[in-house]
């Protein structure tokens, strides 16, 4: 009998328990386990993806000639037609398009000049696409045009500029290989003739940036380049662009953590030199030299006790290490 009592009485405190766990009919709360909140009723749903638009783009395109832009949910894309097509060496991709990607709708057309050839495509360059400039490049043989997704404006070409004159070695001399996006700036890269930039402050007015210095390490075919760029009233930083043939990347390669205030100005007669003393600039007479080898593109680190030494003799120290 005296076990039976007890049996009873677990059950009950067992009934009990899970009455305590079921939520009161008049409460329809629910935790959202991505954020821990109580939400009244259902959760809310997920705002339904954007999805890639699947227009029908008039002529062929090529697979890197087509983007979608989509935060303004353009399609722009690149394509060769019948109005295009040359007699003798087929389809030009030059025709430049742009579709509304709701409702497919052209809203943009313009077809570009012949670059160097009618059979060389132009290539939308999609790794300059930038979601605060919104513009995107356009990439021929040896000119750039500078597309406002925005205002739907083409830029007028915009052609390498150097600090030096060049000269064509090859058919590929001048050929744009890789362009990039570095704040307001486009850096790009020219075969035998080095890294170029441009200033994309005002993109249909884009100004072309000279480097400072320019290190000839072969003769007519390749130039090490160093530009100070401005970074938006912060100072000043030094890139010396770096091109990968082999992985085909192009890095900016600044050579300061963070902008800083420097001379910008190097003497004419040491442009050219593999070493150059920089100057940063600390406030009155007070300076800083900074080492750079313009050869393997790195910044030189100079010790504590050429840090007061003249700049013959920084650039001496400097030859000694290699």
């Amino acid at each position: 009998m005296e076990k039976l009592i007890k049996l009873l009485l677990i059950s009950l405190v067992v009934v009990f328990s899970s009455c305590e766990d079921v939520p009161s009919s008049q409460d329809n709360s629910t935790s959202d386990p991505n954020t821990g909140t109580e939400q009244n009723g259902e959760s809310p749903a997920d705002p339904p993806a954007v999805k890639k638009p699947e227009c029908q783009i008039q002529g062929t395109v090529l697979d890197e000639n087509l983007f979608w832009a989509k935060n303004e949910n353009l399609l722009i894309a690149i394509t060769a037609d019948k109005e295009t097509e040359d007699t003798e060496l087929g389809e030009s991709h030059r025709v430049l398009e742009v579709y509304d990607g709701s409702s497919c709708e052209r809203v943009y057309r313009n077809v570009l000049p012949v670059n160097f050839s009618p059979d060389f495509p132009y290539y939308l360059s999609e790794i300059t696409y930038n979601n605060v400039s919104q513009v995107m490049a356009i990439r021929g043989f040896d000119k750039i045009y500078i597309f406002d997704l925005e205002k739907r404006q083409l830029s007028q070409p915009l052609e390498p500029s150097f600090l030096n004159e060049r000269f064509a070695e090859d058919a590929q001399t001048g050929l744009i290989q890789r362009l990039e996006l570095w704040e307001n700036y486009m850096v790009g890269f020219a075969a035998g003739e080095g890294a170029f930039i441009f200033d994309l402050e005002d993109p249909m007015n884009a100004r072309p940036v000279l480097p400072a210095a320019e290190f000839t390490v072969e003769t007519g075919t390749e130039f090490n380049s160093l530009f100070f760029l401005e970074s938006q009233g912060k100072g000043y930083q030094a890139v010396m662009p770096v091109y990968d043939p082999d992985s085909v990347i192009l890095h900016v390669n600044p050579l300061f953590d963070q902008p800083i205030n420097i001379q910008t100005t190097i003497n004419r007669s040491f442009r050219n030199n593999r070493f150059l003393v920089l100057k940063e600039l600390l406030g009155g007479d007070n300076n800083r030299p900074i080492g750079v080898d313009m050869k393997v593109m790195k910044r030189v680190d100079l010790p504590n006790d050429m840090i007061s030494k003249k700049d013959t003799e920084i650039i001496a120290w400097m030859k000694r290490q290699n």
